[in-house]
């Protein structure tokens, strides 16, 4: 009577959007660029470098598809639908994927193409004919592997790369940059190039359409048709560079590298439609009805009415991140002026909204982002300065004509490396070539410029951090870090001081390119380098200028680092250190050893290539910035405190079904968890998982190797606790489901 009386109470305990296994991790990426698409059931599939973007016919909303969701990776380069209603992925360098709708599922990935770039899939019968740089290669659908491969198709150089391929009137159409090449099916070995026909006049094709009992041929020369009793391609038009091929209310349609839409009357005979806000046609729809685009701006349709656009970021690379005081997330688009921009963006929790200069951003170099005393943001970019959005949401200019900020050389062009608020409130702005600003707030009352002279900087500064005792600590992308002292008194010259630390006065240092530093909590000094990362401690005595260093610690591949370039640093509510690398992301623990290395692999990192962290101590969450997208990591409870509220699901655990499990969420990462009966007996270990918070038991008692049985109804506590001796704890129901 006891367990049936408590049941109830957990049940009304349970919340309603209960976590599963791997709940900690979530992907964001830009899946606004869209490079080929499917029309296929009621629903249009948009491929991209951020995963997959399906949009619904029907009800008009989009779901997304990351390798969280089961993808091999994010950069979906193809995409077809076989006979059985599967849809089939091929991605850059990351394998090849099949979903099925209907049980709204992914298999694990097909990992036979994994240092391939899959450009084209032709499914026919049981098998898919896979298109890559190194040929046509015959994957089996139903024995899920590779059953030959086509690497030299007739006079084609060897492994010419693959752009597009067809079945059509029983032969194996393939275009290639080199031109196209043709086989009958029924030949007994297309392995031979002797069974293969070519022809390299058309130069390098970029799509292939059959329409009307015709094989029409994209090319770099012309568009190109061939009948089924064909002999050659002939030209069906000349002099425009046609990148993709579609279907406009049963027409064949073309879509040009400038931005063109042609329409096909009849051969030789195209003419130019109105397709408005379509940027790049990179791949065209083939269905009946209207016609989708696949463009640089988003998915796009010609004959009904638009789609919503979908809210993303404008790119895939995410670089310094803060939150504002409404729980945005905001985001930088560069470290400086080396890559494309796309200015701030900017997270509320349901989708993204990119600030440019279509907003009133005054430049869209942005490489830092802040929040002062009041809540309000502060943009730095590189260039211009700094843009602060006041309350009323309007962007407000901080320049080299209306503070205290000078251009390099005298000039207007300033550039901002970092910014950072201390503990008044003030906030430090590093700018290259020239130094470090101080401002207390928007409007500024107070400013000072201290220069490279002053702080001791002999060329560029990078990343600030400021430690708990005020002291500034500045990174140099080529001559090491330095400390700077402004003496107490940050808008007075005259008292300031600064210690410059490179690999000349301190050889323990690993390099003098340090990419990111951080003062942490208990007084150590990290700096992140291309050669390891480097924990420092020591006393500072103002009075003579002067740093006894009492530890140095370098971190690499030698003590648990996955690679020796580090990049980014962040520091948790326990004192974690969080090192972000070129090849994914470590936590050393407050004993100063390396606890585990997170990756792609192992866990649902978006990216192993990480260039910035933020930890949001309010919700427990560790942002990671990377060159493919930005991952969210959720490692403590949402108070910041030590105790995490675990979970379990479901509640109360039905035991006896096949494959009934039961899953452990919330809890501290990599913990172990211990099962106990209501007397205290031990009934299972679960090893945790490095940087996981989630452990899943199946009902079973006792050790792997020993006798072991379904445990039996009643009331059963759990503890798990991490190699750091963060724990969580809690109780459910079992019930004997025999």
């Amino acid at each position: 009577m006891f367990l049936l009386r408590f049941v109830p109470l957990l049940l009304l305990a349970l919340p309603a959007g209960a976590q599963l296994s791997g709940a900690e991790w979530q992907a964001f990426t830009s899946m606004r660029s869209v490079n080929r698409l499917l029309v296929y059931g009621n629903a249009v599939w948009s491929t991209t470098n951020g995963g997959v973007l399906r949009y619904d016919l029907e009800t008009k909303a989009y779901n997304r598809f990351t390798r969280l969701d089961g993808l091999p990776g994010n950069r979906i380069s193809s995409i077809a639908a076989d006979r059985n209603g599967h849809i089939w992925f091929g991605t850059l360098f990351q394998g090849l994927s099949r979903y099925r709708p209907a049980e709204e599922r992914f298999d694990p990935p097909f990992f036979d193409f994994l240092s391939l770039g899959i450009n084209a899939l032709e499914p026919h019968e049981d098998r898919i004919y896979v298109g890559s740089e190194r040929g046509v290669s015959v994957f089996l659908t139903d024995k899920e592997e590779v059953k030959e491969t086509y690497r030299q198709l007739g006079r084609m150089p060897k492994d010419s790369e693959i752009k597009a391929i067809k079945v059509f009137a029983g032969h194996l159409w393939v275009g290639t940059v080199n031109g196209l090449a043709w086989a009958n099916l029924e030949q007994p070995n297309l392995q031979d190039p002797n069974s293969w026909r070519t022809s390299t006049l058309l130069g390098q094709v970029h799509d292939m359409l059959v329409h009307n009992d015709t094989l029409f041929i994209a090319s770099a020369r012309s568009v190109w048709h061939m009948l089924p009793e064909f002999n050659r391609p002939e030209q069906d038009h000349s002099g425009v560079d046609v990148i993709s091929l579609g279907l406009l209310s049963g027409n064949l349609t073309g879509g040009t590298r400038d931005g063109r839409i042609l329409h096909r009357d009849r051969i030789l005979g195209w003419r130019r439609i109105t397709a408005r806000n379509i940027s790049n046609a990179a791949d065209l729809s083939d269905s009946e009805g209207p016609m989708w685009v696949a463009s640089s701006s988003g998915l796009r349709v010609i004959g009904a009415d638009p789609p919503p656009p979908p809210r993303e970021p404008a790119g895939n690379f995410f670089f310094d991140i803060t939150k504002t005081a409404d729980g945005h997330i905001w985001v930088a688009s560069v470290p400086k002026d080396n890559l494309d921009a796309y200015g701030v963006y900017e997270y509320d929790g349901e989708g993204w909204d990119t600030h440019n200069l279509a907003t009133n951003l005054s430049n869209e170099n942005v490489t830092s982002v802040e929040t002062d005393a009041n809540g309000l943001l502060w943009v730095g970019n590189w260039g211009r300065g700094v843009d602060v959005r006041d309350s009323t949401g309007t962007w407000r200019r901080l320049n080299a004509g209306n503070s205290a900020f000078e251009g390099i050389d005298g000039g207007s062009f300033v550039a901002v490396s970092d910014i950072e608020r201390d503990d008044e409130g003030l906030m430090w702005i590093g700018t290259v070539l020239v130094g470090l600003v101080v401002m207390d707030g928007w409007r500024p009352q107070q400013t000072m410029l201290y220069d490279q002279g002053t702080i001791k900087a002999p060329r560029d500064i990078g990343k600030i951090d400021i430690g708990p005792d005020r002291l500034k600590w500045i990174a140099t992308p080529r001559d090491g870090f330095i400390l700077f002292d402004d003496g107490g008194t940050p808008f007075e010259l005259g008292d300031e001081s600064g210690v410059t630390f490179n690999t000349l006065t301190q050889p323990d240092l690993s390099s003098d390119r340090v990419s990111d530093i951080l003062a942490d909590h208990s007084g150590r000094i990290w700096t992140a380098t291309d050669s390891g990362l480097n924990a420092m401690r020591g006393i500072y005595n103002r009075e003579d200028e002067h740093f006894t260093v009492e530890s140095w610690t370098v971190y690499n591949t030698l003590n648990g680092l996955p690679t020796g370039v580090t990049t980014a640093l962040a520091e948790d509510d326990r004192g974690n250190i969080w090192v972000g690398t070129e090849d994914g992301l470590a936590r050393i623990g407050t004993s100063g050893l390396v606890e585990f290395v997170l990756n792609t692999s192992n866990s649902g990192l978006v990216d192993n290539r990480i260039n910035s962290l933020f930890f949001d101590a309010e919700e427990g969450e560790l942002w990671i910035g990377t060159l493919d997208g930005m991952s969210r990591l959720q490692i403590g409870g949402k108070t910041g405190g030590t105790a995490l509220k675990a979970q379990t699901y479901p509640n109360p655990f039905l035991i006896g079904r096949f494959g009934a499990t039961m899953t452990f969420t919330d809890l501290p990462l990599g913990a172990t968890v211990q099962i106990f009966t209501a007397a205290g007996q031990l009934v299972r270990r679960i090893e945790g998982i490095p940087g996981q918070g989630t452990v899943t038991w199946d009902g079973l008692n006792g050790a792997e190797g020993t006798d072991r049985g379904l445990v039996g109804s009643g009331i059963y506590f759990f503890f798990a606790q991490d190699e750091a001796g963060n724990s969580a704890k809690g109780k459910f129901a079992v019930i004997d489901n025999r």
